[in-house]
């Protein structure tokens, strides 16, 4: 079992004492997804995760992003609520980011944007909004939500959003109506350079997605008919 303290760094950030505990469990669990072992990663990922949370408590904190051992935390934090969304746990997946995002207030994950999703799946819409907030209204991401959001809101698409999204956004929008997403070794060699197209960033958001449309299989049929 893990266990970890956490300490005063500075008068803003917090240091975890024992964090090198999840920076090498984080390099593990990685290891272990390249061999296949998808189970056993997530299941390190959690335990990592636990002792996070147990050691946080009921505390106000923040961690610093330069230091390696608590962006090690943070990368846990988000990648254990990929995990729980990849099964259907939208809930655990949203109180998960959200934690993070009180950890790091500059969001250097971009957890917001997997939030807004969730709020949209949970139909939290004060939420959505205060997330929309702080959403690039030029990202492809922006549009995808709000095309989700008025699906979820009223059956329907919005024909407007949408078509910016086919204009301004091709590529994702190809990526979302495609009938197959292959991880084919050219995604891959893309997915591991410095600067990934924007083909293999849409499909990675697709892949970190998946679960939501997977369940909402009506929502991406009606964008392709529309």
């Amino acid at each position: 079992m893990i266990r970890l303290k956490l300490k005063p760094a500075s008068t803003e950030f917090m240091s975890i004492e024992g964090g090198e505990k999840l920076s090498s469990l984080l390099r593990r669990s990685r290891s272990m997804e390249a061999e296949g072992k998808i189970s056993e990663a997530c299941e390190m990922r959690l335990e990592g995760v636990e002792a996070l949370l147990n050691a946080i408590g009921e505390e106000e904190v923040r961690l610093n992003w330069e230091d390696k051992d608590s962006r090690s935390a943070m990368e846990l934090l988000y990648l254990s609520a990929a995990d729980h969304l990849s099964i259907g746990e939208v809930e655990t997946a949203t109180t998960l980011w959200e934690q993070l995002l009180a950890l790091d207030e500059e969001d250097h994950l971009e957890a917001v944007v997997m939030l807004a999703l969730c709020y949209i799946v949970l139909e939290d819409w004060e939420c959505l909004e205060d997330a929309l907030f702080n959403i690039s209204t030029k990202s492809p991401e922006y549009h995808l939500i709000n095309l989700w959001a008025e699906y979820r809101r009223s059956g329907g698409i919005d024909k407007d959003t949408l078509r910016t999204l086919r204009t301004r956004h091709k590529l994702w929008f190809e990526e979302f109506v495609a009938t197959e997403h292959p991880a084919d070794e050219a995604y891959l060699t893309d997915c591991r350079s410095e600067r990934p197209s924007q083909s293999t960033e849409a499909r990675e958001f697709w892949f970190a997605t998946e679960a939501i449309w997977q369940n909402h299989k009506d929502f991406i049929t009606s964008i392709r008919k529309a």
